[in-house]
């Protein structure tokens, strides 16, 4: 069985999750971090037995290091995926895995022509329930979908944005705020169960942060199916709610909690997961956030098979176009219909 070792780019809270998660993967071995803040990068590289290098330079010219997670701000994502796709190494990024289209395309363009896999995490689909609405859906327990909601309505504290060297809720390293960087999960499951998206019109604003971008945004969509929804993505309000994923059928319907359904009416009670859903699942905690060992262990069981590792950068890029789409529409007060121009840092 191939072990792969493993490099880490970025010594903060997701640097840190990731080696944690990695624990649980007996494919994978945490060899080095890259981290050019010291006292972070040796304290995460001492704590599970691996090297500490001041940047990913160093990091890439190991041979022992076969894969690189990307646990830095949003923003260097694209730079340093295509780095390591040029060095040989595959690529795991946190999400979003870009935070412009050209970033995406550079990414996925790089790891293809250096013959490496590119994933991207989104955890959060690899939830039992989230897995159950989406086997439902596939096969029509619901009827025909008509409506499909995803809100996401969060609290976050100017500390928040202020730590860190306040990257966050920044256009050039977060990408934008609440629907960038907290609310693309659940935007990624929307899409996930009800399909493309065909045309959106949206208003964000900034209501109780200071920061560049948006914390409260409200989006109405048409799915190409013809089905309607709605995308709520907050951090402005008082409390942490539980993300609701709504969907609503012409016979039934779902609504996913956090990660649990709290409404579920499919037309038929019969087990919809497979054997294999069933396998994966079995591992593991199933909390909202806390399934990256889930997604890491069939990453690394797809790179052994040198087969496309799920989310594929093609995947993961469906849920930046919604959101780059959004920022277009609340930029220029137009409807946007996909495949939507790209919208430069300027233009925001």
């Amino acid at each position: 069985m191939k072990t792969f070792g493993v490099g880490i780019v970025g010594a903060g809270v997701i640097g840190n999750l990731h080696a944690r998660a990695l624990k649980e993967v007996e494919r994978a071995r945490l060899v080095a971090t890259a981290e050019p803040r010291e006292g972070a990068g040796r304290q995460l590289a001492d704590e599970y037995g691996a090297d500490w290098h001041p940047d990913l330079a160093e990091l890439l010219d190991r041979d022992d290091v076969d894969v690189v997670i990307l646990g830095t701000p949003s923003g260097m994502h694209a730079d340093h995926a295509v780095q390591a796709a040029q060095a040989g190494k595959h690529v795991i990024s946190e999400k979003p895995m870009a935070v412009t289209r050209e970033g995406a395309d550079r990414m996925i363009a790089a790891s293809r022509d250096a013959g490496v896999h590119l994933a991207v995490i989104f955890q959060n689909r690899y939830t039992r329930d989230a897995i159950r609405l989406k086997r439902a859906a596939d096969a029509g327990l619901f009827g025909k979908l008509v409506l499909g909601n995803a809100l996401v309505h969060w609290r976050r504290t100017q500390e928040y944005y202020d730590a860190n060297g306040g990257w966050r809720g920044t256009w050039a390293l977060d990408g934008g705020g609440a629907l960038i960087n907290q609310s693309i999960h659940t935007i990624d499951l929307l899409q996930w169960v009800m399909g493309p998206v065909e045309s959106l019109a949206a208003y964000t604003t900034t209501l109780n942060h200071d920061i560049e971008a948006e914390d409260t945004a409200s989006v109405a969509l048409r799915f190409q199916s013809g089905a309607l929804g709605a995308i709520q993505g907050a951090t402005s309000t008082h409390m942490d709610h539980p993300i609701r994923l709504e969907i609503r059928g012409t016979e039934g319907s779902a609504t996913l909690e956090g990660s649990t359904l709290t409404d579920w009416n499919p037309t038929s009670d019969e087990e919809v997961l497979t054997e294999e859903d069933l396998r994966v699942v079995e591992h593991g905690g199933d909390t909202y956030g806390d399934t990256h060992p889930r997604q890491l262990r069939l990453i690394f069981e797809a790179l052994a098979e040198d087969r496309q590792p799920p989310v594929s950068g093609e995947e993961a890029r469906k849920a930046l176009e919604i959101i780059l789409g959004i920022y277009r529409s609340a930029n220029t007060g137009e409807r946007v219909v996909f495949p939507a121009p790209a919208l430069s840092t300027a233009a925001r």
